[in-house]
């Protein structure tokens, strides 16, 4: 009886043991504790932003990881560094840059990872749109610079890269004046009811028309490419060009499908603003072409490398810059 009363009696103490969780011993638990960015966990991260003068917020922070729980705060500090950019440039083949200076910024250098927290509060890369200067896309690396107190970064989880380009949803400039241009060069044109002639691309109308040579002589007519050059007399800041194409349904073939933009300040030596693919109707036969930079020129060259029909002939009722 007494025997049985003890086992009784230990049982239930047997059954708390039993259930008592077990300690995890792990060697050197410090090997794994860890801070590191949450956004650089998916690789380069895409933005496209809305070309306005106004500046976008994006968020980040730093995590921590590890065995042990944090039970003092931890302060985590960023920087945006040139060789981040360099190195990334040489690990995936690319040549992005840095935006320029005054389109960037970082709210706040710091974050702090708060005791017993696994997060820190957030931090912004600050970006205005307008200030990029066009449609380019650029890298902002977003890079861990050091921890206190001194904790190990995740070394693949140190840095998030940013692919920033702006859109325009709508075109904010306003077109410069062709009071004063003139034609500087052309490969070639034809006489036409509609004009035909080159400097109908830059009258000021979108009835009189620039028509790329159609007729055939001994069976032959200039293919593609054609171009007009265009000399502006004065120095502008080029941010893109609209083209307009000829009306109607039945020249729907004649407009313009690959275009190289170039620009000049010597009228001589050339340099590409923009390789573009662009589509029109016969409804609406404009095309905006905006710069992946904006760029200071005298000279601008339009040269049409295919059209729409895949024919010889292409054409350009008026040419807006901008």
């Amino acid at each position: 009886m007494r025997l049985s009363a003890l086992l009784l009696l230990s049982s239930p103490l047997f059954f708390l043991q039993s259930c008592k969780e077990q300690a995890l011993d792990v060697e050197n638990q410090d090997q794994y504790t860890k801070v590191f960015m949450q956004s650089a966990s998916n690789g380069a991260v895409p933005k496209s932003l809305a070309i306005k003068d106004e500046w976008t917020n994006i968020a980040f922070g730093a995590g921590y990881g590890g065995f042990s729980i944090l039970s003092n705060p931890v302060t985590v500090n960023f920087e945006i560094d040139q060789e981040k950019v360099d190195q990334y440039n040489q690990q995936n083949n690319t040549n992005y840059e840095l935006p320029p200076v005054e389109s960037y910024k970082i709210s706040s250098p710091s974050v702090i990872i708060q005791p017993g927290n696994a997060g820190s509060n957030n931090s912004n890369l600050e970006i205005n749109p307008i200030k990029l200067g066009g449609t380019k896309t650029y890298i902002i690396p977003v890079s861990i610079s050091d921890v206190q107190p001194s904790l190990p970064v995740n070394e693949n989880l140190r840095t998030t890269f940013y692919l920033v380009n702006g859109v325009y949803e709508s075109n904010p400039f306003t077109p410069i004046s062709i009071e004063g241009w003139e034609i500087h060069d052309y490969s070639d044109d034809d006489y036409d009811g509609a004009g035909g002639r080159a400097k109908y691309a830059i009258d000021g109308t979108k009835e009189m028309i620039w028509l790329s040579t159609y007729r055939r002589v001994n069976g032959w007519r200039p293919p593609h490419p054609h171009y007009l050059t265009i000399d502006m007399n004065a120095t502008h800041s080029l941010h893109g060009i609209t083209l307009y194409g000829r009306t109607g349904a039945n020249n729907a073939y004649l407009f313009p499908k690959n275009v190289l933009i170039q620009t000049s300040n010597d009228g001589n030596t050339w340099t590409d603003a923009g390789l573009f693919s662009i589509v029109a109707s016969s409804e609406d036969t404009s095309a905006t072409m905006y710069f992946e930079k904006s760029v200071s020129c005298r000279y601008y060259k339009v040269t049409v490398l295919s059209s729409a029909g895949n024919g010889d002939t292409t054409s350009i009722a008026e040419l807006v810059a901008f």
